[in-house]
């Protein structure tokens, strides 16, 4: 801890990172189970192949960076291996645990779909899938529940905020796969499937949307008596109407959700890739938003000492 701020930006770079790398292999998961197993072909399609691989290769970077910033965060090093074989199970542990693995299961996918074949067995394409999804959604849970985990911020202490950050990293790994197969070289063979994906977004920034309007109703609508409703207000107003409002409302509201809801409800199914890289962006830089301005409130005592 750096003074009186409880988390420094190594932390929100990892939990927006974590998250992003999570939802792309959700996303790449799900769609990895949509492509159709060749019992006859002697091979996937090239695209498909050249598209996965990218795809999870893009993955592993993003969580490899991510679990970076936290270690350059904590400056700790030595304290690596009471992480790793602690005396028992928290959540930083378990976050570790999953970041670990889904980073080496992206890492074994990308030589999986490089030499792809109708050889391997259907059952153990889709456990891949599967696994690839359980993994992704569980690290993009963590990010989640690694503040969640953490009362002493009372707008944090809140089963709404992991749900939060699994329904914006879903949004992430939605508007990305089309980045990844435009630079994969796959966008005319890929893109007017793809696309489609920005649809299914739309949902989840409506849900997202929600979570938030819940959020907040939750800290001023709510039970107004007790020292932890009072630190839950004090801390949301931080978030909706004090130092960390600009970062919000313009951020993460209107560039993040709003901006790109508007994009996506209009959205053709036309292979210019403009659009949907202006889709893609605006949700990541609404996706960091969002992780740093959750953070911020923890840097305000007033928001959770004493109820104050």
């Amino acid at each position: 801890m750096r003074g009186s701020i409880m988390f420094g930006f190594g932390v929100v770079c990892y939990l927006f990172l974590g998250g992003m790398g999570g939802g792309l292999c959700v996303v790449l998961g799900a769609l990895a189970l949509a492509v159709p197993h060749p019992r006859t072909a002697k091979h996937f399609s090239a695209a498909y192949r050249n598209f996965f691989a990218r795809g999870y290769a893009a993955a592993a970077l993003i969580l490899f960076l991510g679990s970076l910033c936290l270690l350059a965060d904590s400056g700790n090093y030595d304290a690596l291996r009471h992480l790793f074989m602690p005396r028992k199970l928290t959540y930083l542990t378990a976050g570790a645990y999953l970041l670990t693995a889904l980073i080496a299961v992206s890492v074994a996918y990308v030589m999986c779909w490089r030499g792809a074949s109708a050889s391997s067995l259907r059952s153990f394409y889709r456990c891949r899938a599967g696994l690839s999804i359980l993994l992704g959604v569980a690290v993009a849970l963590y990010t989640g529940l690694f503040l969640s985990d953490l009362p002493a911020v009372a707008v944090w202490y809140t089963p709404l905020l992991p749900l939060l950050f699994l329904s914006s990293s879903l949004s992430c790994g939605l508007t990305c796969a089309p980045v990844v197969a435009y630079l994969a070289g796959e966008w005319q063979t890929l893109g007017s499937s793809l696309v489609r994906l920005v649809k299914i977004d739309a949902a989840v920034i409506v849900f997202e949307i929600v979570l938030v309007v819940l959020l907040v109703a939750a800290a001023f609508w709510g039970p107004s008596d007790g020292s932890a409703a009072l630190a839950r207000r004090a801390s949301t107003w931080t978030l909706v109407g004090g130092a960390a409002a600009p970062v919000f409302w313009g951020g993460f509201i209107v560039i993040g959700l709003v901006c790109p809801l508007v994009l996506e409800l209009y959205a053709t199914t036309g292979r210019s890739f403009a659009r949907y890289a202006i889709i893609a962006a605006a949700v990541v830089v609404g996706a960091f938003a969002m992780r740093y301005v959750i953070v911020e409130v923890g840097v305000h005592p007033e928001a959770f000492i004493g109820g104050v």
